[in-house]
């Protein structure tokens, strides 16, 4: 299976890490090329400069802003058929900014409706950066929620995030990434009240 990682930023560097230990053929790309081949020697991740290559892969990963992330599928909808789509954006602009209210649907329910024949996929958002790349938070694993409607994409990415080294939980259908993009707002919230630094995530502590 080959997965991509679009964006070389903090979160795409920690997601293309987690992948390539996963074992996965890992395909990196970002607007910024300097920034994507350093990234890419640093991860093991193999790094190209059109985007339409990383698109090209069995399931793609967005780790951008919000915005950024709708363009480019609103963009691309019509080369996106049949591929899994992982989303894992928040509808904020980093710390400093508050959530963006941008209506009553969820940021991957608006990819989905942009790509109809894309299986839209919500996972790695209630994770900050560092958490993911470092895979533990004083030796406590992170959980990565995962919601979609189409089951057996669901089923792929989960199987990805298990073998990551992290631990996957079913979330459901893609309506609960509402849920799971307020879970990110409050953690940001929660951190920057706080004053703590940005390595956190959430996890499900059941009682069984």
């Amino acid at each position: 299976m080959t997965v991509s990682v679009i964006g070389a930023g903090a979160m795409g560097r920690a997601i293309a890490h987690r992948y390539v230990l996963a074992g996965e053929r890992v395909i990196l790309t970002d607007l910024r090329a300097d920034r994507a081949i350093r990234v890419a020697a640093e991860t093991g991740a193999e790094m190209v400069t059109d985007v339409r290559a990383a698109l090209r892969a069995d399931v793609v990963t967005l780790a951008l802003g919000y915005r950024e992330a709708l363009d480019l599928v609103t963009a691309h909808s019509s080369g996106l058929t049949g591929l899994v789509l992982v989303d894992t954006t928040n509808p904020f602009d980093g710390f400093a900014a508050g959530p963006d209210r941008h209506g009553a649907f969820s940021v991957a329910e608006r990819l989905a409706r942009a790509a109809p024949r894309t299986s839209v996929v919500k996972a790695f958002n209630t994770l900050c950066a560092a958490a993911l790349l470092a895979g533990s938070i004083d030796d406590a694993q992170p959980d990565v929620f995962v919601a979609a409607d189409d089951d057996a994409a669901k089923a792929t990415v989960i199987e990805i995030v298990d073998r990551t080294g992290l631990r996957a939980l079913d979330s459901g259908g893609l309506r609960n990434a509402r849920a799971l993009e307020q879970m990110a707002v409050l953690c940001v919230e929660l951190i920057t009240r706080l004053g703590l630094r940005p390595q956190a995530a959430m996890k499900f502590l059941p009682t069984w």
